[in-house]
């Protein structure tokens, strides 16, 4: 790309940028050098490649930069889905780096095959709007990137809570064990009720608090029935500030050991 400064400055930006947004380990921070290589470098070199010929004004350069970079991220993400490596910051990195260097180099062949007079730089006399509007663009697609890669709390979201029976490992489906799992958005209060037997059942109650994130397993069994019947097994779930309100409920069965417990 001899002659080509802006190609090779494209270039030597685009490496920069993917070895700094994958080493440094401050998200915020790699932000700022994932951005361009997201946003604008592989587009800018679509573009040298599309226009070699009539360079365009740099409002236009920009902003067909920008969206060109946006159509790229689009199309990689099903290319990236279905490649064995997944949707990955290194596998985009690479994608990006090798779009953007393998259009540059398609826009210095393309400069370098043209007739008589060599390519002028795009004019820089350009209205105040469509300056505006460029800038205007570029800074949309900077926030609308920045916001997709934070987090803010979620007032009014709603959480949930799982119950589960699955059978105790190596205990050949004599023996269960009921999990609850909280998802809420705050601690809250559970009675866990476990029926085992359809006549005389035997009741296995416990009451406990968990918060967001943490879950209660309770081990329950060998049923008391004929050796080898299957014994139904029904997990109620309530919420404290609920108590006649069915919150959870799952159902299973155990099998009656062969020999007595």
């Amino acid at each position: 790309m001899r002659g080509q400064r802006d190609l090779r400055l494209v270039t030597g930006l685009a490496a920069a940028c993917a070895a700094l947004g994958l080493a440094i380990p401050l998200a915020g921070l790699s932000l700022i050098f994932a951005a361009p290589l997201a946003l604008v470098l592989p587009g800018y070199a679509i573009v040298a490649a599309a226009f070699a010929r009539r360079p365009l004004d740099w409002p236009q350069t920009l902003l067909l930069s920008v969206a060109l970079s946006l159509c790229v991220l689009v199309l990689g993400g099903l290319l990236l889905n279905y490649a064995p490596g997944g949707i990955r910051a290194l596998s985009w990195a690479i994608l990006l780096v090798l779009v953007t260097l393998g259009a540059c180099r398609a826009a210095a062949l393309r400069r370098v095959r043209q007739s008589a007079a060599p390519i002028g730089r795009p004019r820089l006399r350009v209205r105040r709007r469509d300056a505006a509007l460029a800038l205007g663009g570029l800074a949309a697609a900077v926030v609308a990137v920045v916001l997709s890669a934070s987090s803010f709390p979620a007032e009014h979201a709603v959480g949930y809570t799982q119950l589960w029976i699955v059978p105790a490992p190596g205990s050949g489906e004599t023996r269960a064990r009921v999990g609850v799992r909280s998802d809420e958005q705050r601690p809250v209060d559970y009675d866990l009720r476990v029926k085992i037997g359809a006549e005389q059942p035997e009741i296995v109650h416990r009451s406990f608090s968990l918060a967001p994130g943490e879950e209660r397993i309770v081990a329950v069994g060998p049923a008391a029935a004929p050796p080898g019947t299957r014994v139904p097994v029904t997990a109620t779930l309530l919420r404290h500030n609920r108590p006649y309100r069915v919150y959870r409920r799952v159902k299973s069965s155990l099998v009656a050991p062969t020999q007595p417990r």
